[in-house]
């Protein structure tokens, strides 16, 4: 959820209209119940923690600092933000990990949750006019993520702290993770996971967290070097973005044929010096252009976003997949020989053809025709193989389509 980039259609303030969240629009009303069930829970705890537990006087000074730095930094990384938006369609860059999860350290859960919503609300303001209703839930998760970590009785011990960290992330995570995959109906749970990248910048954010934490402690000058790092992350993290898109094709997200083929290139290398097998699928879906025809561009581009959600679920982290161009796509398979590649194209070809696209009046199906081509049978470089597998491809086209061919 936190990935998706929604406008709210009816301005900032907004927020306050709860009747008009698109959440009551949603066809899954367990979904409906799971977010509003977060965060119900987020402000039920808010209110029992200020209820129940007085606010030590010492949390005030770094509940006030912390409110600053999520303002402040707010405003400095608006120009990156921008950036980002000029160039990338992607994700929003959320670092907020590393004011929220000090938060969590340090403050009466009720300071802490106040923390958080604030620095939700202020980016939601400032930089960003998502979906009200997902913005309120992101918060929300958060939240209950820092209730959990405060659990964890606070001593000056590196294993508590650990644990903390650990509970924060794994929860947070988890929240959002399982709101994402019912949200996206017949997709698998994996399918909603972020990228390893991804998790490894959530987990620096924590890291910083746990310094700044310490930093208000001890040593609070060190805050304008943690600010200073954590730009320094922002603005990486966007140039990596930026790297990401100009290998991706445009209508998908996959590789396009370009980096497919320098990636492609160098793993056949490597696999030869190490005497192992690949394997390269070609595919083309069947009868495309009637599609486009007779449906419109605009469910052409569903198809495609289909497949290539289709394609992904079914190849491994080590395989490469790109869409080629038009209605092809290709992927290579390191260390697969023939015969298992063949199995693989098998199963890739009875899910595409499982698929259902919603169009005016119903909804269509989709098959795909697939070339294999397996090293060294068919070539020792990536230029023969893939003019087997497109010769291949020919032959299960020729054979009547929805088929997978191999060279005789």
């Amino acid at each position: 959820m936190e990935g998706e980039r929604t406008q709210s259609g009816w301005g900032p303030f907004g927020v306050f209209a709860v009747g008009r969240w698109r959440l009551w629009r949603l066809p899954d009303r367990f979904l409906v119940g799971y977010v509003l069930a977060v965060d119900l829970t987020a402000l039920t705890g808010a209110a029992v923690a200020f209820h129940a537990l007085p606010v030590p006087e010492r949390d005030w000074r770094p509940f006030w600092i912390l409110l600053a730095c999520c303002v402040v930094y707010v405003e400095v990384s608006r120009s990156i933000e921008r950036s980002r938006a000029e160039f990338l369609d992607g994700p929003h860059i959320d670092l907020n990990s590393v004011w929220m999860f000090a938060a969590a350290l340090l403050l009466h859960p009720g300071l802490a949750a106040v923390v958080i919503a604030v620095s939700y609300a202020y980016r939601w303001l400032r930089v960003r006019h998502r979906e009200v209703y997902r913005q309120t839930f992101s918060a929300a998760a958060s939240i209950v993520a820092a209730y959990l970590a405060n659990l964890v009785p606070f001593v000056p011990h590196e294993l508590a702290i650990f644990v903390a960290a650990l509970l924060y992330g794994l929860s947070n995570t988890a929240l959002i993770t399982f709101a994402v995959h019912r949200s996206r109906p017949g997709t698998r749970l994996r399918d909603a996971l972020f990228s390893p990248s991804e998790y490894a910048l959530e987990a620096s954010t924590i890291a910083l967290g746990v310094l700044l934490a310490w930093a208000l402690v001890d040593w609070p000058p060190m805050l304008v070097l943690i600010m200073g790092v954590t730009l320094v992350l922002h603005r990486s993290t966007l140039v990596q973005q930026l790297r990401e898109q100009a290998d991706a094709d445009g209508k998908t997200g996959l590789l396009n044929a370009v980096r497919w083929t320098e990636i492609a290139t160098s793993e056949l290398a490597r696999g030869r010096r190490r005497g192992m097998p690949a394997s390269v699928l070609m595919l083309d879906l069947d009868h495309f252009k009637a599609i486009n025809d007779r449906h419109g561009h605009l469910v052409g581009d569903k198809v495609l976003l289909a497949v290539a959600a289709a394609l992904r679920a079914e190849v491994r982290s080590a395989d490469v997949l790109a869409r080629f161009g038009g209605e092809e796509f290709v992927i290579l398979l390191p260390g697969t020989n023939r015969f298992d590649a063949v199995t693989i194209a098998e199963r890739i070809r009875h899910r595409v053809a499982a698929l259902t696209i919603p169009v005016a009046g119903g909804e269509i199906g989709i098959t795909i025709s697939i070339g294999v081509a397996a090293q060294p049978r068919d070539g020792q470089t990536l230029e023969p193989l893939l003019l087997a597998a497109d010769r291949a491809l020919y032959v299960a086209k020729e054979a009547g389509r929805d088929r997978v061919r191999t060279m005789p």
